[in-house]
């Protein structure tokens, strides 16, 4: 808790900040009547007792104080919800482009961003140099002879070699690096303890709406690339007049839960930042370049993805949707009806159209009829996914053979969740085969996503692995196309 003071209407009020997640809350307190306008609740500044800015932005609350008697005195006070908190030397005006860069952490920076070699252990015997042996006995010139010569010489060293990746992007200059802290060496021992962080230096400086805007595209390729769901942490922003040597503003953005993360091996990565960082750094920079035009699609398809292992059926739905949601430019419409289709079609749309101008009922339906038959000269979701599927590197089609049923199938199951389309299955299979369903177009998305960006899929097909997502669904592929195969085998003979 921050105890603190609050100005409303230019006057201060003692209260106080309590940060907790989506628990969050500021309580206002005032012996005289006070309010609070809408437009002041997009921004409530205060000041700790220990002399922190606070910015609390985008509040929620009642606008008016409740009261509280005690003994014949009346008390006011007021309690309201942030959306965004910032703390610093500095109050932030929100609305303004204020904000050079944002750095941050996420739950398995380090290990996306493995950077083998930065920390390390010399444990063979090596000749030092003279300086290297000046520093030593400097530190021991004081103790008895006996404990200045022989013994067994440990080097522990750290090594700043600069930023993991640095890259440049559409939204401005990325890097990925170590953040360091240490205590002094003591009889107590040696303590050095790291953590990656990622930092944005942008093109042009953003309002903290922009700023997080920039977070929500950067983090699902995280998620991606790890397979897993991250907690963003330790968000500091730098103000555009912030002083060289003033410190970063802290932003916390209060509605984020931090959930469990499921553990990370740097080989699982479908790209290390730490182990492959041109390609990292090359995919990154298709990802945030290409945001533009597929942020929706995205969007939609991380919302299940980063659910792991936890599967429903909007899952299945939303990693359908999102190919849905692709640009229209990623899909060959060239591929025309059969001449007798067409002509078919020209003739009820046609027919429609007189019969419109001269019934009221024909004409109360001319539009949603129309749209009807239009949907049958624009794709399906099936062609969509089977035209993205056949962008995907030969090398993991080739350990694929089938899938063309698959995806058949798994749309076929998306479609009777939110149609109720019949399908050729069971309840009780197409339930137990909806996992593999979703895996499947979630698989097709994610790979294409990646190599789009420039994501060597070559390369990763030919790595081993212990818990990658992706390549469990390569290995168990054939065991589950022949669980679909066996289902559908069931359901034509009628023994259901």
């Amino acid at each position: 808790m921050h105890l603190a003071h609050f100005t409303v209407q230019d006057i201060d009020h003692a209260g106080s900040l309590t940060l907790n997640g989506p628990k969050s809350t500021i309580e206002i307190y005032s012996d005289d009547f006070f309010h609070l306008t809408e437009e002041q609740m997009r921004c409530v500044r205060g000041v700790s007792k220990d002399g922190v800015s606070i910015s609390a932005i985008n509040c929620v609350g009642p606008g008016v104080p409740g009261t509280q008697t005690y003994h014949g005195r009346r008390k006011r006070f007021m309690s309201l919800v942030p959306n965004f908190v910032v703390l610093g030397p500095r109050h932030l005006e929100p609305q303004q482009s204020n904000i050079a860069s944002v750095s941050f952490s996420f739950t398995a920076a380090n290990e996306l961003f493995y950077d083998w070699g930065t920390f390390g252990q010399i444990i063979r015997k090596h000749r030092l140099s003279f300086g290297q042996l000046r520093e030593i006995l400097r530190a021991v010139s004081g103790a008895p002879k006996r404990r200045r010569r022989g013994g067994h010489l440990d080097l522990f060293y750290r090594w700043d070699r600069g930023p993991i990746i640095e890259i440049e992007t559409t939204m401005g200059t990325l890097k990925a690096w170590n953040a360091t802290s240490e205590r002094f060496p003591s009889p107590s021992g040696i303590e050095l303890r790291n953590r990656v962080r990622v930092t944005c230096d942008f093109a042009v400086s953003r309002t903290l709406e922009g700023t997080v805007d920039a977070l929500y595209e950067i983090m699902p390729f995280f998620e991606l690339v790890s397979q897993s769901r991250q907690n963003i942490e330790n968000i500091a922003l730098t103000h555009v007049e912030a002083p060289e040597r003033e410190l970063p503003l802290a932003l916390h953005l209060v509605n984020l839960e931090h959930t469990s993360v499921e553990n990370l091996e740097p080989t699982d990565a479908l790209v290390s930042g730490g182990l492959q960082p041109e390609e990292f750094g090359r995919t990154l920079t298709g990802w945030i370049n290409t945001m533009a035009r597929r942020r929706t699609a995205r969007y939609r398809f991380v919302q299940g993805f980063r659910r792991g292992h936890k599967y429903e059926i909007d899952r299945l739905v939303g990693a359908a949707n999102a190919f849905d949601l692709l640009p229209s430019s990623d899909f060959d419409k060239s591929a025309s009806l059969p001449p007798e289709v067409e002509a078919l079609l020209s003739g009820f749309e046609h027919e429609v159209k007189a019969r419109a101008k001269s019934s009221s009922q024909v004409n109360n339906y001319r539009d949603r009829i129309l749209n009807l038959l239009g949907l049958n000269r624009g794709l399906n979701l099936r062609n969509k996914v089977f035209q993205r599927y056949a962008t995907l590197s030969p090398v993991l089609k080739g350990k694929l053979a089938g899938m063309e049923e698959i995806i058949g199938c798994s749309v076929s199951a998306r479609n009777f969740y939110v149609h109720g389309t019949p399908t050729k299955f069971s309840a009780v299979d197409l339930h137990a085969l909806s996992i593999f369903f979703t895996d499947t177009l979630e698989f097709i998305f994610a790979t294409t996503e990646l190599q789009l960006c420039g994501w060597s899929a070559e390369r990763w097909a030919k790595e081993s692995y212990s818990h990658s997502r992706l390549k469990w669904y390569i290995s168990n592929f054939p065991v589950n196309k022949q669980r679909v195969e066996s289902a559908l085998s069931v359901a034509a003979s009628g023994n259901v």
